[in-house]
This record gives C-alpha cells, structure tokens and sequence, in this order.
C-alpha cells in the first residue's frame, strides 16, 4: 500500500513540475501578492491636499491655517476665496479636506462669551484618506487650542475640543500593536489567505488534470484503491501548502518584521490541520470539475464566499446574526483567528482548541463526502 502512494506521489510532482507555468504561479506568485499588500498597506498616509478658505483673514486665522500646512498627513495647496470654488476642490477630488475660517474667527476669541466656530469639511468618498484627514484636522485644531485653553481663549479650547482642563486623567496603554500599524492585521491574514489559495488550487486540480488528460481511466485499472488515490492525491497538496505558508510566513517575519510572539511549532501544526480541511474541499470540487478551468472558476466562487464570511475583508462581529452563525462552519475563519492570535498575541493551545477542533470536523465531513463521491465518479 505504502509503496503504491509513494508512486502515485512521484507521479503527481512529475506533472506539477512538467507544468512550469502553474509552478511558478505556486512559487512566485504568492510572494509578489504579499509583497504587494504588504506596502500597500504599510504606507503611511500623507501630504494629503488641503485648502482653506480664510473669510477672517487674521493673525489668528493665519496661525491656524499655518498649524495645518505643518502636519505630515496634510498640504494645504489650496486657498479658494469663495466657498463655491472650495466645493468645487472637493468634487473635482483636488483636495481631500477643506477647513472654512468664518469671519469674526479672532473677534470670537477674545471675547470669552462666544464659541468660536471653524468648519471643517472632508472627502469622505475614500474612507482611509479621508479618516486621516480629518484626525489630523482635528489633532491641529486641538493643539492650536491648547494653546489658549487658559487665556487669553477659552472658548475656542473647548469648542476644538481641548482636555487640558478635564478633571479625568486618561491614559491609554495599546497593546500587541502599539503604533497601530495597518499591516499587523493585513499581512497575518493574507499570509492565511495565500495558504487557503494555493492548497485549494493545487487540490482542486488533482483529479481534474488526469481527468482532461485521459490518464484516469489509467488508475482505475491500476491495484489502486480509492482511499489510497486521495491520499495518493492529498499528500502533494499538504506538502505544497506546507512549503508555501513557511515561505509566506519568512517573508512576513523577516521582510516586513511581523512579530511572531507565539509558538510556532503550534502554529505549523494548526496549519497543517487548515490544510488538510482545505484538501478535502479541493477534492470535493476535483469530483465535478471535468476540466481544470472549471475547477479554477468553482475556487474562485468558493473563495470568494469564504472571504466574506473569513473576517479578511469585514470583521465577522459586524456581520448580521444569521451570517455570523454561517462563519463558525468556515475553516478558514478559524484559521484567520488562529494566525493573528499565535503571531500578534501570543497565544497557546487552551485558548485556540475550539477553532481547531471546528476545522477538524469541517475537514473530516467534507472529506468523507468528497471520498464517497470520488468512489461514485469512478466506479
């Protein structure tokens, strides 16, 4: 037995190495994909253009605008004189945030009984831009308070929203990611998302490859049983995905410096427990493929539906409750919360058992059907 898999496992990486254009898409690929997000997301947001329309025209109005054009996030290339050409600069998309100095700006502080009133107005139709735009407008207006908050303008602190004189003294501790980094939550998952990828293509098109080739008939009258056949089948898929998450996860490590704070001998091992539950899905869908473009376009429904319910583009805490439900039963969620947890928190078997234990039964359900119809495909 052991000896007819190990053939049928040299056969398999003869093909797959005979077929160099889905071998450099299993090698190389993968890593450009990270490479890619990984920047994208790495980069800090900045110089982002501004314009203010200064209707006070005073030193005080001056300095503000001045504290503006300072922030790293923020340009202020822009002075319209009316606010028909500021909107204008928004709609056209020339400037992402416009702040509006109302006339009276410098009267209103200095006399403690008025509020003074600044308007600021954002491009809201890019939500990360604009989120940055607007905490920096708010930063700069809030530091240039400060600097009044006890005389000679009180109001303009509290109408920017200064604390200096709070009786509540707030500090903050952030941890497993101090600086708030992008990537500590992008690069984990699209490591996780790499791994789903490439098993479930290489899986998928096992038994499609021989199918559209003819060779099937070929094991069929081979002394081959079926289970040995899946795993025959099976073994290169684990192998595949084992090699390419070590990559994956050497490359977020080392390249883009992701912490790895937990164990990764117990990572390995849920990984490979994800893989298998992915195999038996690849195999499920290797059963109705009848060519490999087929089972391509059947991965790429099935990883599309998985996103959505994965956590990888929405937390799965903002989706309704019906969806929430759906997600427990989708392996690769509880391996997107199995790779930020051992990576950003640290954290052991006790707490991670009950993801591994839902992919374990997903992957031996899915399994057992995909053998059962790969006995009824063949026979």
């Amino acid at each position: 037995m052991l000896l007819r898999i190990w053939n049928l496992i040299l056969k398999e990486f003869i093909q797959f190495f005979r077929d160099w254009l889905m071998t450099v898409f299993i090698l190389t690929l993968p890593v450009l994909q990270l490479v890619l997000l990984a920047h994208a997301t790495g980069s800090r947001v900045s110089a982002l253009p501004a314009a203010v329309l200064d209707l006070d025209r005073s030193s005080a109005s001056r300095q503000m605008f001045a504290a503006l054009d300072a922030r790293r996030e923020l340009d202020v290339c822009h002075y319209p004189s009316t606010l028909t050409d500021t909107r204008r600069l928004i709609d056209q998309g020339e400037a992402a945030l416009a702040v509006i100095i109302p006339a009276g700006l410098a009267a209103d502080m200095a006399d403690f009984s008025r509020t003074p009133r600044v308007q600021v107005v954002v491009d809201g139709s890019s939500k990360v831009p604009a989120l940055h735009a607007l905490n920096a407008a708010r930063d700069t207006l809030a530091d240039f308070a400060g600097e009044y908050s006890s005389a000679p303008f009180p109001g303009l602190a509290a109408a920017c929203g200064s604390t200096a004189d709070s009786p509540v003294d707030l500090r903050t501790t952030i941890r497993y990611n101090p600086t708030l980094n992008a990537r500590f939550f992008t690069v984990p998952a699209q490591v996780g998302f790499i791994v789903y990828q490439v098993t479930l293509v290489v899986a998928s098109i096992g038994l499609t490859r021989e199918r559209e080739r003819g060779t099937l008939e070929q094991l069929m009258v081979v002394p081959l049983r079926r289970v040995e056949l899946f795993i025959g089948k099976a073994i290169p898929a684990l192998l595949v995905g084992a090699l390419n998450f070590l990559l994956m996860l050497a490359v977020a490590v080392f390249v883009f410096e992701m912490p790895m704070r937990g164990s990764l001998p117990l990572l390995f091992v849920l990984t490979l427990l994800f893989i298998v539950a992915e195999i038996g899905y690849g195999m499920f869908i290797s059963v109705f493929a009848r060519t490999q473009q087929q089972a391509i376009l059947f991965v790429f429904v099935l990883a599309m539906v998985d996103m959505t319910f994965s956590g990888y583009l929405v937390q799965v805490k903002h989706l309704p409750a019906v969806l929430q439900a759906i997600a427990q039963v989708v392996p690769f969620h509880h391996y997107l919360a199995i790779v930020r947890a051992v990576m950003l928190k640290g954290v052991g078997a006790d707490a991670l058992w009950p993801h591994a234990a839902a992919m374990m039964i997903m992957g031996l359900l899915v399994t057992a059907v995909a053998v059962h119809n790969l006995s009824r495909s063949l026979d």
